[in-house]
């Protein structure tokens, strides 16, 4: 099946709820960065959805809006993306919060998802953490398993807890929860341009939707992943697991050594034995043997060795 990468920032805030950036100005410089699909997740309220639908029609910018929210508690925030209502937060029981995620899907979420749920919270970032018991996962659509609201860097992933959260997602999804990953910038300001992981939807060549539209489509279907290095593409088929690369990320225009590095697979799949495979940039296509006493996989894409610093890509799950 032939595909493209759909590019989204599906977690952004302006000054309707705590942002610095009016919502003109998100969406001008959304567009200035070429985001191509942008979310907008004000904290508890949906005031600016007009505007920046607004915003795009009169200067006729290439950007595709998801309305949302993100629904601020002191118990942890919940990203609802596809909805333009702001869900009462009354009654919402951090033992049980699954009537909430009901409510949210009945005033409209489409996708439902946890922001940084495992940021340093108390008592340095009050309710960032999340805090609520989940006794049904099929309620919930995606996790964000990178926030890169505080940089890039071993100070700023430990204050975000982006490690502990792909771990924790990786293990959701092998244990046979259906839950996509996602990147968010988590925007309030204009931010440094730094190398950062970003959001791409895998989207079939011939789905016309709205590019918004396709992004929820994708999650849906677990075909997002978030990449600092090359988009990539996956599909199982006769036991084997075959992955597309596509190098064309301003990644490979920084980082000029890539040439000279040997890049890795790591996989771990749902019977705890964990491969490392020798990649080479030049290979589109690479094909490797899927093992018959495990039913999925979770892969990260390395740049060399296999630690944090030199992590390309990654929330990608596989199933056969």
């Amino acid at each position: 099946m032939k595909v493209r990468f759909q590019r989204a920032e599906l977690h952004n805030h302006t000054t309707e709820s705590d942002g610095k950036l009016t919502v003109s100005e998100l969406m001008n410089y959304a567009a200035e960065e070429d985001f191509g699909v942008i979310a907008l997740t004000d904290h508890n309220t949906v005031s600016g959805h007009e505007k920046a639908e607004e915003t795009i029609r009169r200067e006729k910018l290439p950007l595709s809006l998801i309305c949302g929210v993100e629904a601020t508690t002191f118990y942890g925030h919940i990203l609802a993306l596809g909805t333009s209502r702001m869900t009462d937060l009354m009654g919402l029981n951090p033992q049980t919060p699954e009537e909430f995620f009901l409510r949210l899907r009945r005033d409209g979420a489409s996708v439902i998802g946890l922001a940084h749920p495992n940021c340093i919270g108390r008592p340095a970032m009050a309710g960032c953490r999340f805090d609520m018991e989940i006794h049904n996962w099929d309620l919930l659509d995606y996790m964000e398993v990178f926030n890169t609201s505080a940089g890039v860097g071993k100070q700023s992933d430990a204050l975000i807890g982006n490690d502990r959260t792909l771990s924790w997602w990786e293990d959701l999804v092998l244990s046979g929860h259906r839950l996509a990953a996602v990147a968010g910038k988590d925007l309030h300001s204009r931010p440094k341009n730094l190398p950062y992981m970003r959001t791409y939807a895998v989207v079939p060549e011939e789905d016309d939707r709205d590019a918004g539209e396709q992004v929820i489509g994708a999650i849906c279907r677990q075909k997002t992943f978030v990449t600092r290095g090359p988009l990539v593409n996956w599909e199982v088929r006769d036991g084997n697991l075959f992955l597309w690369f596509d190098q064309t990320l301003e990644y490979f225009e920084w980082n000029h050594r890539y040439e000279a590095v040997s890049p890795r697979l790591w996989m771990r799949d749902d019977t705890e034995k964990e491969r490392e495979y020798l990649l080479d940039w030049s290979s589109k296509e690479v094909q490797l043997p899927l093992p018959d006493c495990a039913h999925a996989a979770v892969l990260r894409l390395y740049d060399g060795e296999c630690d944090w610093e030199n992590l390309l890509t990654a929330g990608i799950c596989v199933r056969w």
